[in-house]
């Protein structure tokens, strides 16, 4: 075999075999990066364990490979990577990647960026199949809507996912202290059809003193299953007052008082079962102004409708409307209303 024919066509730096004599590969110009293995597959792993995977960078360049950024996607951390790898040197880049919000198969992706002037960006994968060894019923998640004091209760099952599997929850906490949980094994007909294995009922309540307005929390149930210490079920709700107004404030900005405009507010009763409302009468403490009210639909939902009196003295006015209900918590009720006359 000519070998020196061959070298008029195949580039020499390409030759790792020559007449049967393995030969050492020839070092690109300036930095050259190396992924020897792009894709991990990490195989099963259980829901919320924190999966740690190095990737190994290698420089076969004959200039330092500078690692300018490391950019992961979401459920992917990057704890360290070198930022600096010599000519022939290798490096390393250590990620981790959170399982707790994931379930089945899932691939992510972390982007690695360098000096070297082939291929500056090379994406490196890490691949999981995700799988929750204890399961909660009918899923992690609890919505609600509420009303301030009146009392919420709201329930999902956990239970194991292998069926011969026996476990304890030994507690619930939740991340706001208005929300309360607690738990207790199921028993008989409470138990979940066709889900054998131990199961526990996991109960939410709200506390009279629950703050109105919107709700984000997490509980976390812990048990003693060596899979799954910790599992994690999402609240999303919102606490609604039992007499709301909307808006908290009447706002008119500047006006002319020759046009009388008007700004209207709802008062509305969210009382549960058949406790009616009334609204029975609506005053405004300055002259500039005159409030009445509309029934919407009795005993639930009222307008109230301030106006700029005609004759209304020019300047800035700071004034409160008052309206009185039959509500024995909410008899009276006070709106801050402003204007500008000019």
């Amino acid at each position: 075999m000519n070998t020196s024919r061959l070298s008029n066509w195949i580039p020499v730096a390409a030759l790792c075999v020559v007449a049967g004599v393995m030969t050492s590969p020839v070092h690109a110009e300036g930095p050259n990066m190396v992924v020897p293995e792009k894709i991990k597959d990490v195989g099963t792993v259980a829901q919320g364990e924190m999966v740690e995977v190095d990737f190994s960078i290698l420089n076969e360049g004959t200039d330092a490979l500078q690692v300018k950024a490391v950019r992961p996607t979401c459920g992917c951390t990057v704890a360290d990577y070198d930022k600096e790898i010599s000519a022939g040197g290798e490096g390393v880049v250590k990620a981790k990647l959170d399982t707790k919000d994931f379930s089945g198969p899932i691939s992510k992706s972390i982007l690695i960026m360098t000096n070297d002037p082939r291929e500056p960006t090379v994406s490196v994968v890490i691949k999981a199949d995700v799988r929750p060894y204890v399961e909660v019923l009918p899923r992690p998640l609890i919505r609600f809507n509420a009303v301030q004091s009146e009392g919420m209760t709201e329930k999902v099952v956990i239970v194991p996912t292998e069926s011969d599997r026996k476990f304890k929850v030994t507690g619930v906490t939740s991340s706001v202290p208005f929300l309360k949980a607690s738990s207790h094994q199921l028993s008989g007909s409470d138990l979940v059809p066709g889900k054998p294995g131990t199961q526990y009922e996991v109960r939410l309540s709200l506390a009279d003193d629950a703050p109105v307005g919107p709700v984000s929390a997490n509980l976390t149930v812990a048990t003693d299953h060596p899979k799954a210490e910790e599992v994690t079920v999402k609240v999303y709700g919102v606490v609604r007052s039992l007499i709301h107004v909307t808006p908290s404030q009447v706002q008119f900005g500047t006006v002319d008082a020759q046009a009388k405009p008007g700004r209207n507010l709802i008062v509305v009763n969210n009382r549960t079962g058949n406790a009616a409302m009334e609204v029975t009468g609506a005053s405004v403490d300055d002259s500039a102004f005159e409030a009445t009210v509309d029934t919407i639909e009795e005993g639930r939902r009222y307008q109230v409708t301030v106006n700029v009196k005609e004759d209304a003295a020019s300047g800035p006015h700071n004034a409160t409307l008052n309206l009185k209900t039959t509500d024995p918590d909410f008899p009276e009720m006070t709106v801050p209303v402003k204007a500008t006359v000019r």
